[in-house]
């Protein structure tokens, strides 16, 4: 029997840097038919990009009353339990689950690995003129409805994925973990997570602040620049692409922004030195 199937899609108030989940919308399959369903706006701790906007339409008027990441996501595994996971293109909504999952600070995530259908539709729907989700929708002839939206998009990433399990040889011909190798490289929320930064000796305090939530006075600039001195509260840290970042909360203006360690010059306050 094959496990329960979680197909999901999110959106996000970014289009840069480390993702902020904004909506997740999921449902869950049990031998080949939807039986549930999960749709969720998320409060970002972040402006939301108006450019992001412009691909899926939310905007803050959108999420004012909706819960933060952390209840969401809380609320998202609880109702996935053991289920398998799968989505379009999925190391990318994989990282985004797991980016917030880190920085909303879950010690366990979900184990299912991921189906994907991008690959999927590559072999089993050759004939499609792309394999962009809305271009498959199109392609299959699908049920109208609004893209670049999380519940609607997981929707018809179920529809991709059932018409290559068709082709495939079906439901009852093929198991789900045959289709798992298909789906490309081995994907689950853990091996999406961000990688850990590097604190250079001279910061290295930093990286005892991110726990505690404490302010911290720093020196902040490129090299042969005069730095600023800035006062903030590092939430989350992560590499990416040979980088390393920071996370933190102005603690001038309350928002949170995105900071390169290389360019912390100087830990100048921390009560966790």
């Amino acid at each position: 029997m094959s496990p329960a199937l979680i197909v999901l899609d999110t959106e996000t108030a970014t289009l840069q840097g480390a993702p902020h989940l904004l909506e997740l919308g999921a449902v869950l399959v049990e031998d080949g038919e939807i039986q549930d369903s999960f749709e969720r706006f998320i409060r970002p701790e972040v402006e939301i990009d108006p450019m992001a906007t412009a691909i899926h339409g939310i905007t803050i008027e959108d999420v004012l009353d909706a819960d933060d990441a952390a209840t969401v996501l809380g609320d998202f595994f609880d109702w996935a339990g053991d289920a398998w996971f799968a989505a379009h293109n999925a190391p990318f909504d994989a990282k985004v689950i797991a980016y917030e999952a880190k920085r909303q600070r879950f010690d366990e995530l979900p184990e299912g690995p991921f189906l994907d259908s991008l690959p999927l539709s590559r072999k089993y729907i050759p004939e499609s003129p792309n394999h962009k989700l809305v271009t498959l929708s199109e392609h299959l002839d699908l049920e109208d409805g609004p893209h670049h939206r999380a519940l609607s998009d997981a929707v018809y990433c179920w529809k991709v994925i059932e018409e290559c399990w068709e082709r495939a040889g079906g439901l009852d011909s093929v198991s789900m973990t045959e289709l798992l190798s298909d789906s490309g490289r081995a994907l689950t929320f853990a091996s999406a997570s961000p990688d850990l930064p590097r604190f250079p000796r001279r910061i290295r305090a930093l990286s005892k602040t991110l726990s505690s939530g404490e302010e911290v006075t720093v020196l902040y600039g490129s090299s042969g620049e005069h730095p600023a001195t800035l006062s903030v509260r590092p939430r989350f840290a992560y590499r990416r692409r040979d980088k390393d970042y920071l996370e933190a909360e102005c603690c001038h203006s309350g928002i949170l922004k995105t900071y390169r360690l290389d360019r912390v010059q100087k830990v100048v306050k921390s009560s966790a030195r």
